[in-house]
């Protein structure tokens, strides 16, 4: 089952990303029920590995990050269109996150080693801009949206199903944190 570990967000702040969607000039925004911030995407697999995960993380204790935004960034030359909302790394979130991938690792998912970079994405494109959207897309860059900072409470495992119109994602378990 295609699956990842997420950190839910407030109300507030889901419609404060809502807004910084309206300033992204091209692509398609990513839901409203899709937004959040991703610890550690599992990939493909098996209830196993997922049941495995959830037995570990309901029985331990899990620390709660303060979340501040910085600007809206993309990866590497707005590699595939992608746009997001940077999340400011603080030492709990840094130590969660670590945390979060040896419990997935140690029950059995295949995790790829790289850099944790905090954020929330906030646009898809199937490629990336040229001409005229690409430098639209540029100047909004530079901009820094009023996103509030919060407390994360729910630390979740989500299902994520690929369909025509994106993908769906759906709660299969959450875990309390602080």
């Amino acid at each position: 089952m295609r699956s990842f570990l997420a950190l839910t967000l407030p109300d507030p702040v889901r419609a404060a990303l809502l807004r910084a969607h309206g300033t992204l000039p091209t692509g398609r925004p990513v839901p409203e029920e899709n937004l959040h911030l991703t610890l550690a995407f599992l990939g493909d697999v098996p209830d196993a590995v997922l049941e495995e995960i959830d037995v570990v993380l309901s029985s331990t204790r899990l620390a709660a990050p303060r979340i501040s935004f910085g600007g809206l960034g993309t990866f590497a030359e707005m590699e595939q269109g992608l746009v997001f909302a940077e999340v400011l790394a603080d030492d709990t979130l840094v130590h969660l996150q670590a945390k979060v991938t040896r419990i997935a690792r140690a029950a059995g998912a295949d995790l790829p080693r790289r850099r944790f970079r905090p954020h929330v994405t906030l646009m898809r494109a199937n490629r990336q801009p040229k001409g005229p959207a690409r430098d639209r897309l540029a100047t909004t860059l530079g901009l820094r949206p009023d996103i509030p900072g919060f407390t994360a409470t729910r630390l979740a495992l989500y299902q994520s199903r690929l369909g025509p119109r994106g993908a769906q994602h759906t709660i299969l378990a959450d875990y309390a944190l602080g």
